[in-house]
């Protein structure tokens, strides 16, 4: 979501019908969607709960899109960019922006960055190890292996994305061509076998349950699903946050109206390209959990694997869905540079001397690169370390099976999801008042109130179980205690508590005595800002060349 906002350039009025639905497809469609169906299986057990979450936040995600048209247009009448800062700071103020600024940048940022790295390296062991040929009988391997192909990537990334600009953007146009293969193609086999265009063994789906049988609660992939309405959609609202992780790109639409031709133009291209994204990733589930199985896992290679019976195409798919997720962290480490930089613009973040808004020679702000670098290391490490605690509470226990070492780190990605549609939720709160007290200047949208409304009620209900959920305390003491269990419930009210002190105080401690600076001090950042926004080399930069 951050990271496809900062991708459009300050050109206006560019963008007509056709470009501005390309852009929102290539763009808002992100690598999650390829992770996140065999996670969910493994919370759920059920495909049935899970094609209805699937379905739920879907229609939660349009409603919030159909809010946020109105939001955008403050921005797009003040030809500022349509960015979640812009929109808090008009509807809340700049006491409560800088909030939203530190929290994207300095926290949401460095764990997505983390967790997606640690992803790229289970996505890798797994084409390499598939889980149906033993490869997940050293899982210590596996998190030495994962770990370092984390810790690998994201120096690579960051190097590059530090000190250049042309290598990251060139990655990213090709990666955004490469995600989309893996997507289509099983969406084409899937089309393909329903229309009995292969032998007869092929026609039979759903790991023999039959035809879209997702609703036969006798199957096996169903065995989750339990008799109890009440726990039906607890697990429903719980496994929220992993789609909602997905979708987090959807801000990207609302975010181009000050790029479209006409505003009318903006709200087709925005709504349809939505819906067709949701449409994809509805079929892309769909068949991953038609044609993959428990043994090999509901991924999207496996799926394309027990339907091809060809080992080396499914291991171009598994290659081709790591570069996907290279790409995400590539965009958003770019992405989180720029909102590092913005932050010392804003005056959100202490940087009396402009260093954060540096540009070097290729135009990169070096020193908020560097930073971002540090801080996602600094993630990687902390998360990798609750991680291996949890692996060796789990390995002391007997018949406990190891297919993912995403503990802690899994668990966080979702947390910061929630939190950031918290965010969301609260801007469309801002615009709801400001139906009232006319704050600042919109244009009314007549379905706003009731979608507004719906995606208020939704999340809040979402983030409301998910902390319950959280401290709830009886799956551990009504029975026997075990330490994995012991240890898991310890280390996330944990990490939920740290992420939450730092969104308290981190914009306290960065904002501390940022106005106190010499009237010549200001003057200066004012020009080294003026050079920064017409993207050029910062003078201290120069004088380093000479």
């Amino acid at each position: 979501m951050k990271t496809k906002q900062n991708l459009i350039n300050n050109k206006q009025n560019q963008y007509g019908l056709l470009s501005m639905l390309a852009l929102i497809v290539g763009v808002v469609i992100g690598s999650g969607v390829y992770v996140v169906n065999d996670s969910l299986y493994q919370l759920s057990n059920s495909v049935a709960l899970i094609i209805i979450t699937w379905i739920l936040i879907a229609l939660v995600v349009l409603f919030m899109l159909i809010a946020f048209i109105e939001v955008s247009s403050i921005t797009a009448k003040t030809k500022e960019a349509g960015t979640i800062n812009n929109w808090f700071r008009h509807l809340w103020g700049e006491k409560y922006s800088k909030y939203v600024g530190v929290f994207f940048a300095l926290i949401y940022f460095p764990i997505l960055i983390a967790v997606l790295a640690i992803i790229s390296g289970e996505e890798l062991f797994k084409t390499i190890w598939p889980l149906n040929s033993g490869g997940y009988d050293s899982p210590y391997l596996m998190f030495l292996f994962v770990t370092i192909i984390a810790f690998i990537v994201i120096n690579i990334i960051f190097s590059i994305n530090t000190y250049t600009f042309k290598p990251g953007k060139q990655f990213q146009e090709v990666g955004t061509i490469i995600k989309l293969i893996p997507l289509l193609l099983l969406i084409f086999l899937g089309l393909l076998i329903l229309m009995n265009a292969f032998t007869g063994s092929n026609t039979e789906i759903n790991n023999g349950e039959g035809n879209f049988a997702f609703f036969n609660l006798d199957a096996d992939f169903n065995k989750g699903w339990e008799d109890n309405g009440a726990k039906n959609f607890k697990i429903i609202l719980l496994m929220a946050p992993t789609i909602m992780f997905s979708f987090d790109g959807f801000l990207f639409a609302a975010s181009l109206q000050n790029e479209s031709k006409k505003t009318s133009t903006y709200k087709v291209a925005a709504l349809s390209g939505v819906v067709f994204i949701i449409l994809i990733y509805l079929l892309l589930s769909l068949f991953v959990f038609a044609f993959g199985d428990e043994s090999g896992g509901f991924t999207v290679s496996n799926a394309i694997y027990n339907i091809s019976g060809q080992k080396w195409l499914s291991t171009i798919i598994g290659i081709m869905i790591v570069i996907s997720v290279l790409t995400g962290i590539s965009g958003n480490s770019i992405a989180q540079n720029r909102m590092i930089a913005d932050l010392s613009i804003n005056n959100e973040i202490k940087d009396l001397k402009g260093n954060l808004i540096a540009r070097n020679e290729a135009k990169v702000p070096q020193n908020s690169a560097k930073l971002a670098w540090i801080i996602a290391l600094i993630c990687l490490f902390f998360l990798r370390f609750f991680d291996l605690l949890i692996l060796i509470s789990y390995l002391n226990e007997d018949g406990y099976i190891i297919n993912s070492t995403l503990f802690i780190s899994g668990w966080s990605l979702n947390f910061i999801t929630l939190i950031s549609y918290t965010f969301y939720i609260l801007i469309i709160i801002g615009a709801f008042k400001n139906r009232f007290d006319h704050k600042v200047e919109v244009d009314k949208n007549k379905l706003f109130y009731p979608a507004a409304t719906i995606s208020i009620v939704i999340i809040t209900i979402v983030l409301l179980v998910f902390i319950v959920d959280l401290f709830d305390y009886r799956a551990i003491i009504d029975k026997e205690i075990v330490i994995s269990e012991l240890l898991s419930y310890i280390f996330h009210i944990l990490i939920a508590i740290i992420i939450i002190l730092l969104i308290i105080f981190l914009p306290i401690i960065f904002t501390k005595g940022v106005k106190k600076a010499k009237k010549e001090q200001l003057e200066e950042k004012k020009r080294l800002i003026k050079a920064y926004k017409m993207q050029k080399t910062d003078p201290r930069y120069i004088k380093k060349q000479k």
